[in-house]
């Protein structure tokens, strides 16, 4: 239960109530990130779990209780579990196709059944008319877009053919989503789009994503152009 996969950095604050680990994933230069958010009232939130080694469950048993674990989408829960079985009080929100692969924890649906309570601070999005199942988050005291896999941020860092093939898919050296966002992973490009835009509805200026770095600042007017460009 405790072997550690892949490496990472030491944790990052971003902001109050804010923090990124990043780590690598299956030896890609895709890499991965996990976010923490710490609410008002202490509670901490892990979203897009990876492993850690003891210190830095100690570091994150010090911030606050545990007590919600999400698992954004269909790609990445891999981690999911394990990070459950550590903080075992934690309610764990994962789409709803993969209730079946962690039916021995307390388990519900990230699209349908994330609280609303907390949505001053936290608030779900789901991002319809994908084939991930993909939930969105916004944290908005640091007007902070919390995404996983639709959007991408990744330094121009490929070469050889799979620069070529990144290139064709729109990844590295840009910010938005992929080529393969919408050939692959949407089924319904008007509900995703839709989506998009309750996205631009919002307050947000930081972008955090899986892949690549977060970006600080203009994340709106970049996601949009970056949704634009793909999508038409």
């Amino acid at each position: 239960m405790d072997e550690i996969q892949y490496g990472y950095e030491p944790p990052k604050k971003l902001a109050e109530g804010l923090w990124e680990i990043r780590g690598e994933w299956d030896g890609s230069k895709l890499g991965r990130r996990m976010t923490l958010i710490r609410l008002r009232d202490n509670q901490l939130i892990i979203h897009n779990a990876i492993r850690l080694k003891k210190a830095e469950l100690e570091w994150i048993k010090s911030l606050g209780p545990v007590t919600m674990i999400i698992a954004p989408n269909l790609f990445h829960c891999s981690d999911a579990g394990w990070m459950t079985k550590h903080f075992p009080s934690a309610t764990l929100y994962v789409p709803k196709k993969k209730f079946s692969e962690f039916k021995n924890f307390n388990t519900k649906d990230v699209n349908t059944e994330f609280p609303t309570n907390i949505s001053s601070e936290l608030l779900c999005i789901p991002m319809e008319g994908t084939r991930v199942s993909e939930a969105a988050f916004i944290h908005k005291p640091s007007r902070t877009l919390i995404l996983c896999d639709l959007a991408f941020n990744m330094a121009d860092v490929f070469s050889g053919f799979e620069k070529k093939v990144m290139d064709w898919n729109k990844v590295g050296g840009r910010f938005g989503p992929s080529k393969i966002t919408k050939i692959l992973f949407t089924k319904n490009k008007a509900s995703l789009l839709k989506s998009y835009e309750i996205l631009m509805n919002q307050d947000f200026d930081r972008v955090i994503v899986n892949h690549g770095d977060v970006l600080e600042r203009g994340g709106k007017a970049l996601l949009r152009s970056g949704v634009q460009e793909i999508f038409g």
